[in-house]
């Protein structure tokens, strides 16, 4: 009896001292990047400037029109100029290249999976995202899952908003980096 006691009272103390009720702790990050990637879909009149094509459709669509129902059943990869500001014209300091693949059949989302790669005098190496992006949403995070070179094992949230969108043909993308792991 005396020994459930004694456990009883060094678990009930363990819980009291770990919880903090109403204090949340606020994580700071190590480091914070701002950049923007344009995406410009292959229609099948656009090659020259196509930086991403439909790689997979469901039964009977074709490569080159996203399907009807909220694209459902597309993948697309690409392989996009990221710049620094939201210009398209503005030299660009690496590529956005993977993919994205549209996953839900009643509203408008996709599954990303993609690298940066960047190559500037500023930022060398690769910060590898993935994640859900119910694009209808103003703003949505995605995990940061690593990287290489400047951002070797670096962790984190990437928060992407749809910053332009022209149709079906092209989209730019604000992706605000929070580094929360920096080695």
């Amino acid at each position: 009896m005396r020994a459930t006691c004694i456990l009883l009272c060094f678990f009930t103390f363990l819980v009291a001292s770990s919880a903090h009720p109403g204090k949340k702790k606020q994580y700071k990050p190590c480091k914070e990047l701002v950049l923007y990637f344009h995406d410009i879909i292959y229609n099948g009149q656009n090659a020259a400037n196509a930086t991403s094509a439909i790689v997979a459709a469901p039964e009977g669509a074709n490569l080159t029109i996203l399907a009807s129902q909220f694209h459902f059943g597309n993948i697309a990869v690409f392989d996009d100029p990221i710049t620094l500001d939201n210009n398209l014209h503005s030299p660009p300091v690496g590529r956005a290249q993977g993919m994205y693949i549209y996953d839900t059949k009643n509203t408008f989302t996709a599954w990303l999976g993609f690298s940066f790669v960047l190559n500037s005098t500023d930022h060398h190496g690769t910060i590898n995202f993935m994640g859900a992006d119910p694009t209808t949403l103003k703003t949505r995070d995605i995990s940061v899952v690593g990287g290489t070179g400047d951002f070797f094992m670096h962790r984190g949230i990437a928060t992407i908003a749809t910053d332009a969108y022209e149709g079906d043909v092209y989209f730019r993308l604000r992706v605000d980096i929070k580094f929360y792991e920096c080695w």
